[in-house]
This record gives C-alpha cells, structure tokens and sequence, in this order.
C-alpha cells in the first residue's frame, strides 16, 4: 500500500504545537505579526522550510500530499519555485476533523499509511526507517521526538486510527503507552525568527542536508538564478544572494547572511550575520548585523526589539515582486510554466574580478 502525507500550516493557534519551550521566550505570535506570513512558508536560503519538506516527501515516493491552512490564515495560499506535482493546498475550519477526512479519503485511494507534521517542525529523518518502525510496532499511531522533547511528526495508519487517536495530534497527550520514535538527525522547530536565523545559519553552515539553492560560484557563496553583485561589492563565504536580488557598488554581504529574491542592497551597506528577506530593499551606507529585515521592519535578534522604518530611503518593500508558480490547483499553461522555469544565463556583473568574494 502506498504513503500518504498531511502538511499543517497555521495551526499553532490551535494548539497543535504545544511544545515551544525550544524557542525564544518572546511569543510565538509576535513573529507572525512581524512577517504577517507563517514562518514555513518564508523562504530561507531559497525555498521555504514547506518546500524543503515536500521536497523530501517526494524523494520517498510519497503518492498524495495534503497542505492543510488554518482558517485563520486560509487566504495566504503557499507557492512554490517548482510546481510539485500530487499537492493539494486547502484551509481549513476544524483541523482535526480535516486531518480525519484527509486519512479517510487516503484509505479509500488504497494509501495504508500517512505522515501527519506540522509544518514548521523540520526534522531530517530517515522518513522510511521511522515508517518502518510504526509499521513492526503494530500501532495505529508513533509520534517522534529528540533529545528536547516530542515532535509534531507522526505516522499513522489511516485505517486504524480512531478519532479519539486523533486528539493527540492535537494535544499533548501520552500514546497510551505506544513506543515513540526517537530522532537523532538534525531538527529546528521553526516557532520564532531566532530559529529562522538559525536555520539559514545551518544550512550556510552545512550543518544540515538541505541546502542552499541557485550555483555555487564560490565554495560557500550561492548566487540564485538573475542575482546580481556589483564588481566592487564584497561577498565573505557563507553567503546566499538570491533570485533577482542586487548588490550595489562597495556593499559587504559577509558570514552567515542570506538576501532572498528579489532584495536590494545599496552602495556602501554591510551586512553580517542577517537575513533579508524577499522583496526587501536596504538603503545606502547601512551596518546591519544579527537581524531580520523585511520591508521597511526589522527585527534585531540580540536585543530582541522589533522596529518599523519610516524613511523608505532607509529600508522599504522592493517595488516589482519576482513571481513564482503557485501551487500544483492552481498551475499556469505549460508554455507559460516552461519559461518561468527556464533559467536565465547569470550576468556578467557577478562574475566578479580581484577576488571579491573571499571564503
């Protein structure tokens, strides 16, 4: 029988992640009022951390992925730089009723068993091994969890599991005594902007598998595809800069910093250890360092204070958005997908002469 998997976006406000003692202490709620979007459908190094794990799920020959939106949030839809195939994206009132006819309309499809994982709990198992293991179990349901505690992943056999089951991917509650799966991998509960920082730091870092995406023009510096760097901007491996994002003349990108699509970084800015985030424009002769940016707000992680920028010569949304295909219900003609697709030959600017980018 085949593999099914059910992907939970927003569903914190449910409680369905109970566990954030891993986090900052700063509310949970307070990074998404920062980014208005959920932190796993921001795109880190790339992709969002929703893209990195249907990306895994497919490598496993998972048949049917079920992307399941809070209510709350149901008017965000994610998108996707690669339209995914057998992904279907819709919101939900009830999220535990919706997992329950999610697991129902697998049985009837013939799929015997299910991954269930909030979205924001990225955990790099073996996904095969730990359905093996619920499979020898001979239970209805395994949850995992590491070192720091229980995770929001679980395998369930879509045909056994009761309703009353169903509460535990809800509440956190024991399994009636059911053995866990213990995770040794790499794991980030992505429930602040700190664990953001984090996570584009590990991947820079490869301290994690996935990566980063667009070429690797230097060991430890991607350029994504339409990137450019000014001849006489600075880049200090590991960097990322990302799709159509610019880096103007005697700018610093250096160590552990990431400008996502479509971001501009003026003349004569460093930036160190930071994440830009998409559509993001940096105004002139700016040190910023240990921050997030978004727009015109920032997010300055050592000090642990949130600002909103009224200059627009300091920091403002970069007007023109790159536009991604959006999810698999909602696919653009296949012409149209072939040429999004397409990459285009990097320019020349960033072919960078006197070594300036520097590992």
């Amino acid at each position: 029988m085949g593999l099914g998997a059910v992907l939970v976006i927003g569903a914190k406000s449910q409680e369905f992640a109970q566990d954030r003692r891993h986090s900052s202490e700063l509310p949970h709620t307070d990074s998404e009022d920062f980014l208005d979007v959920p932190l796993e459908c921001i795109e880190v190094v790339g992709r969002s951390l929703l893209e990195r794990m249907i990306e895994r799920l497919i490598a496993i020959d998972v048949e049917h992925i079920s992307v399941l939106l809070d209510a709350k949030i149901s008017a965000f839809a994610p998108s996707f730089r690669h339209s995914p195939k057998n992904v279907k994206v819709r919101g939900v009132a009830d999220m535990a009723v919706a997992i329950a006819e999610e697991l129902a309309d697998y049985t009837q499809r013939g799929i015997g068993h299910a991954f269930v994982n909030a979205a924001n709990a990225y955990a790099e198992t073996d996904l095969l091994d730990l359905f093996c293991f619920h499979r020898e179990a001979r239970q209805s349901v395994t949850r995992t969890f590491d070192r720091d505690g229980s995770l929001d992943l679980w395998v369930v056999d879509c045909a056994k599991a009761q309703p009353s089951e169903l509460v535990i991917l809800q509440k956190n509650v024991d399994q009636n005594g059911a053995p866990p799966y213990f995770i040794r991998e790499y794991v980030n509960r992505l429930l602040h902007l700190r664990d953001v920082r984090r996570l584009a730091a590990d991947i820079l870092r490869r301290n994690c598998e996935t990566g980063a995406s667009g070429k690797q023009v230097r060991p430890g510096v991607w350029i994504d595809d339409g990137g450019e760097v000014h001849r006489r901007a600075r880049i200090v491996a590991p960097a990322y800069v990302g799709c159509a994002s610019k880096v103007k003349a005697d700018a610093l990108i250096t160590r552990f910093t990431d400008v996502e699509r479509n971001c501009c970084v003026d003349s004569g800015t460093v930036i160190e250890d930071s994440s830009i985030l998409a559509n993001t424009t940096i105004g002139i002769c700016l040190d910023l360092c240990h921050s997030i940016a978004s727009g015109n707000k920032l997010w300055n992680l050592e000090r642990d204070v949130a600002v909103e920028i009224v200059d627009p010569k300091v920091m403002r949304f970069t007007t023109g958005p790159r536009r991604w295909i959006a999810h698999s219900s909602e696919r653009i003609p296949a012409r149209e997908e072939a040429a999004v697709l397409q990459k285009p030959e990097m320019p020349q600017r960033w072919q960078i002469e006197n070594n300036n980018i520097q590992e």
